[in-house]
């Protein structure tokens, strides 16, 4: 990493009694957990006490390369032998700084501007170390730097950091998107050489041998080698600089974490204030003004607590977190299909330590990347917060052709439409309808609850991922989804939020699934949500159909859209009839049903009557039939459309009775490939 010398007159030294080093200490990583030097690459070995790791053949050509006798380290050092025979005269003696030590009988016993996690070592030694330990005993009950006494000692070797000789202070940096001086920072006194984050506990990413960051929480550590100080910096700035020796270091590239588009960084940064905003950097500050030394085991447990109080409900949320995925990290891109406005690619992400497939979504009009692409990753960040029936979108990256495109889970069980087409005759209707319906109903509640419409919602959108893991339990048994599927609703791009007024010339859509009063020119509700709710039930629907289903199925369909049922009712609806076995006994006649009509050979795909040559459907734009029919239709006119689609629906006795399952007949033109659907 490239270093400056800046001038910066409201700095102040952190160390006082320490001079920077004249040339870089590369002996001590900056990863706790590292095992090989990074400069020589011989296997670190380690300090005495306190167990620190530290590079012997690179430490020794320091002590050459310093010819002067400046206290550049706070460093516990221990001349095995002071009779040694490579001793100068000058060096009989205990050593007072390293630079005094012999090179053939060093031992390094403990490095005090290293960070220890727990601040204190067992002393239980070797006899021959034994008068070291005394002496340290003896020497922490004072500051070594300064002379100053602390009060109230104890025994036990604790990492004691004198509060003259070690100040700790912060402030505010500027932002590299917003350009405004808002990013707080914390300027450590000591080498910070954590390998996890003390947010979140996520492994750190390091970028070079003194500096590194959490991708979850956007905190970045830079160390600056020739003092042993950290900056803590809490969000994304250009650079970081020493407040010691006044040396700049460029943080990471952040071409390589984020995005260059100013609406994009904008909504992924407003994920992270919230975390952002708990540090609570003037508490810790303080709390050492008036004390005559501080552990600082104990200052990063009050910064963790700090972060843990208002994190812990945070933390199921880290993992929902959005953000920017380097292209390069995709391998293996194929083109699977092509939709009406996006092209879908099959993808592994490779993450670290773990490799998985995902989907990499492309819109086809760059011009809309605000109407669609952001559309959908606001939309899917709110519902996905609240509950996890939504597809997920891992983040976003940007191919080669500078096409952003979203990075999402990968659906491996297919769509609902084609599962069913392939599946039908096999589906049990008191344990698999009834469940899938739950999970499907869960879902679009879950939408309406964060307030947002769908607008697109059809079975080729209602996405499965297989598990083995995934069990639904009911009373009195343990049942399980065929497949173990966990049913998602995917393809939030055109949704909006439920106080949206935007027109319906520009709404794409599946025509089945459309609500009539669209046609008549209203805008999309939830309660047109509710109507694609309905047509989904009637996918699953059968000759065999209980009557509790079918009128639950019409109250979908009412043409008052007023009058239709809330998904929240819905949803409970399906699980009274799935958890609790309430009015189980027609879903039992059903099923009974169904299996004889198996057995005639009059239940499946093959025994379908062929689909109408018009009812071949995929999401299109929906201008032309919404004129058509506003013009045919006065706004007060509820008479339903459902005929006009070839909704085959028969009504008797104000319930639907012999309703014949046609898998077929509504043959929804999806994106597919070998019958997966991955948007």
């Amino acid at each position: 990493m490239e270093l400056t010398n800046t001038n910066d007159e409201n700095s102040f030294d952190p160390t006082p009694r320490l001079k920077s080093s004249p040339i870089p200490i590369n002996f001590v990583p900056f990863n706790i957990c590292g095992k090989k030097c990074f400069s020589c690459g011989e296997y670190y070995i380690k300090t005495h006490y306190l167990d620190q790791n530290y590079c012997k053949k690179c430490l020794l050509n320091y002590l050459t390369n310093i010819i002067d006798n400046n206290i550049y380290l706070d460093v516990y050092v221990y001349a095995r032998n002071l009779e040694c025979n490579e001793h100068e005269i000058s060096r009989l003696k205990d050593p007072q700084n390293i630079q005094e030590c012999c090179k053939n009988c060093l031992d390094i016993l403990y490095f005090k501007q290293i960070l220890d996690e727990d601040g204190v070592k067992n002393m239980d030694i070797l006899d021959s170390y034994k008068i070291a330990r005394d002496s340290i005993l003896e020497s922490e009950k004072y500051c070594r730097l300064c002379g100053k006494l602390y009060q109230g000692n104890d025994n036990m070797l604790k990492f004691k950091l004198c509060s003259d000789c070690y100040l700790i202070s912060s402030g505010y940096v500027e932002s590299a998107l917003t350009k405004k001086p808002n990013i707080p920072i914390i300027y450590l006194p000591w080498w910070y050489n954590k390998s996890s984050c003390g947010a979140c506990n996520k492994s750190l990413i390091f970028s070079s041998d003194c500096q590194k960051y959490c991708k979850n929480c956007f905190i970045f550590y830079t160390g600056c080698r020739y003092c042993l100080t950290t900056n803590v910096i809490f969000g994304l700035t250009i650079q970081s600089k020493c407040k010691k020796c006044k040396r700049v270091s460029s943080i990471i590239n952040i071409a390589n974490i984020w995005s260059g588009n100013s609406e994009l960084d904008e909504f992924l940064l407003n994920l992270l204030p919230v975390i952002q905003n708990i540090y609570k950097i003037d508490e810790f500050i303080d709390k050492i003004k008036n004390t005559d030394y501080f552990l600082p085991s104990e200052i990063n447990s009050t910064i963790d607590r700090s972060y843990n109080t208002q994190l812990e409900k945070l933390m199921d949320q880290s993992e929902m977190l959005m953000e920017w995925i380097p292209y390069s990290q995709f391998k293996n891109i194929q083109k699977v299909a092509e939709g009406g406005f996006s092209i879908i690619y099959q993808a592994i992400l490779y993450n670290g330590s773990y490799n998985e497939t995902i989907i990499l979504k492309k819109f086809k009009n760059s011009q809309d990347f605000s109407k669609y692409f952001l559309n959908e990753l606001k939309s899917n960040q709110h519902c996905y917060e609240i509950k996890h029936h939504i597809i997920r979108i891992y983040g976003v990256t940007k191919d080669k052709l500078g096409d952003y495109m979203l990075v999402m889970q990968y659906a491996s069980g297919g769509d609902l439409h084609n599962w069913l087409q392939k599946n039908f005759r096999g589906i049990t209707w008191n344990k698999q309808k009834l469940a899938i319906l739950w999970q499907i109903s869960e879902g679009l509640e879950t939408i309406h609850n964060s307030d947002f419409i769908h607008r697109d919602f059809h079975s080729g959108n209602i996405l499965s991922r297989l598990s083995g893991m995934n069990r639904l339990r009911r009373r009195g048994e343990e049942s399980s989804i065929k497949k173990s599927h966990q049913w998602q609703i995917g393809d939030l791009g055109l949704s909006q939020p439920s106080n949206n007024t935007s027109s319906n010339n520009e709404i794409y859509g599946v025509i089945p699934y459309i609500a009539p009063e669209i046609f008549r020119g209203s805008g999309f509700t939830k309660e047109s949500d509710v109507y694609c709710m309905g047509m989904i039930m009637w996918e699953l629907t059968t000759e065999d159909t209980p009557e509790c289903y079918a009128s639950l199925m019409k109250s979908c369909w009412d043409p008052d859209p007023k009058k239709r049922l809330s998904m929240t009712e819905i949803r409970k609806t399906f699980g009274k009839w799935f958890f609790k076995n309430k009015n189980i006994e027609p879903f039992n006649q059903a099923e009974m049903k169904r299996l004889e009509l198996i057995s005639l050979k009059k239940l499946g795909p093959e025994f379908s009557e062929k689909p109408h040559p018009s009812a071949i459907y995929t999401s299109r734009s929906l201008k032309s039939f919404i004129s058509k029919c506003s013009s045919k239709y006065s706004s007060k006119d509820y008479a339903s459309l459902e005929f006009d689609f070839d909704i085959d629906i028969v009504e008797s006795k104000s319930s639907l009775l012999g309703i014949k399952r046609n898998i077929e007949e509504s043959n929804i033109n999806t994106s597919r490939n070998n019958g997966k659907k991955f948007v």
